[in-house]
């Protein structure tokens, strides 16, 4: 994924940005919010690497549970409800 798809990611919606970040981390282009991060491929490094990434440029906390158990999409609007509720 080029610079450029991350940079016109940024301007969207949290989930597509997230989405953006673990193309970029498995090498794969094609994903949606719908999918699974483990079904992806994905393991708890580079869930680890997502959750650093989400916290600096979105400044929420991922939850690893609701990543592994659910949508990328679901993980990162939990992210986001968690902490616009706790401010």
């Amino acid at each position: 994924m080029t610079g450029q798809q991350i940079t016109e990611a940024q301007t969207a919606h949290p989930d597509n940005l997230a989405v953006a970040w673990v193309g970029e981390l498995l090498e794969e282009s094609d994903l949606s919010a719908q999918d699974n991060f483990l079904d992806l491929g994905g393991h708890s490094v580079l869930a680890l690497e997502l959750s650093e990434r989400v916290k600096k440029d979105l400044g929420v906390d991922l939850d690893m549970q609701i990543l592994f158990e659910r949508s990328i999409g679901e993980a990162i609007a939990d992210a986001v409800t968690r902490a616009r509720t706790a401010k």
